[in-house]
């Protein structure tokens, strides 16, 4: 078995390179008896060059060890291939890495790649850009392009970003066309999810599914400074819902028309976008090693999603 991890260096501030490189070594030599080679990246989108050429190179597996960031450019490069991805999540946030439901510890990660099974799972794309969790129009995106530009990395800083940013950001007019309809709202945010969070635990979308075939487009309308602290904790209890500035909606493609061009994250990585995107969703385009899970656990899980959206109904009903 030939495993391929490509390695962001900078990833979460910074991480000891070669204490990784000595787990990576020890976790698949006591686990299973294969052969693997380890790439460091030195540029933004080089981790995507790699990938690519990994799939004519006959890797049976490629691992992104690394942040949102660097899962999504690995993944950008194994779309429609037949080479499985694994994440070893060491970014700040890790939000694909959660929202995929894969271990967040080191050596569990690197032992899923191991002994995992693979699952297929749906990838968005917007202006050609694939991503694996969500994609955002508004404040998320600003924030994003700000945390890009600076020197300093983690959830502080970024914590820090945004509420300043927030008491300068003015909310834009959007026409949303989805499902045969069109909908104008003044948002905060206008986020595009395949899986439920942002990162961090923050659950933009608590109800997407990664494997569905659908996006969820969520919406966080134009909202006071004092109203935000006070739905702020929604946003990491899965209660988002419940809020009367939320708005969410299900659909495999969206045209979204604002004022003009602005910034767009990916995974949270920004970069400079039209006035007029389209987002679609394309149905198990990447096969991702995930943990073995019983079919019982399955269940269970599945269970406790129906309570929490029953309950969500019934408290916006209230």
């Amino acid at each position: 078995m030939r495993i391929l991890f490509i390695m962001n260096p900078i990833a979460g501030g910074g991480k000891d390179l070669k204490r990784i490189s000595r787990i990576i070594a020890s976790v698949l030599q006591r686990e299973r008896d294969c052969n693997f080679d380890l790439k460091i990246t030195s540029k933004r989108g080089e981790a995507t060059e790699i990938a690519e050429k990994a799939v004519h190179q006959n890797y049976d597996v490629v691992v992104a060890v690394g942040g949102d960031g660097t899962v999504n450019e690995v993944a950008s490069g194994l779309v429609n291939s037949n080479i499985p991805l694994g994440i070893v999540p060491v970014g700040s946030g890790n939000g694909i890495a959660r929202g995929l439901g894969l271990p967040l510890t080191l050596r569990r990660s690197i032992k899923t790649v191991c002994c995992g099974e693979t699952h297929q799972f749906d990838v968005g794309v917007i202006q050609k850009r694939y991503f694996l969790a969500t994609t955002g129009l508004g404040f998320d995106a600003v924030v994003g392009k700000l945390f890009d530009e600076g020197s300093s990395r983690g959830p502080l800083p970024y914590f820090y970003i945004g509420v300043k940013e927030f008491f300068h950001y003015k909310p834009k007019e959007y026409i949303l066309e989805f499902n045969n309809t069109q909908k104008r709202v003044k948002a905060l945010i206008v986020a595009v999810a395949n899986t439920n969070q942002f990162g961090n635990g923050a659950l933009i979308a608590p109800y997407a599914k990664p494997d569905d075939g659908l996006l969820d487009l969520a919406i966080i309308r134009d909202i006071n400074a004092f109203r935000a602290i006070m739905e702020l904790p929604r946003l990491f209890t899965g209660q988002l819902p419940r809020s009367e500035y939320y708005e969410f909606y299900q659909t495999s493609e969206v045209r979204i028309i604002r004022p003009e061009p602005a910034p767009i994250h990916v995974d949270g990585e920004p970069f400079n976008g039209a006035d007029t995107v389209t987002v679609r969703i394309m149905p198990k385009a990447i096969s991702v090693i995930v943990p073995v899970k019983s079919t019982e656990n399955n269940h269970v899980r599945e269970y406790f999603r129906e309570i929490m959206r029953m309950n969500s109904k019934q408290g916006q009903r209230a």
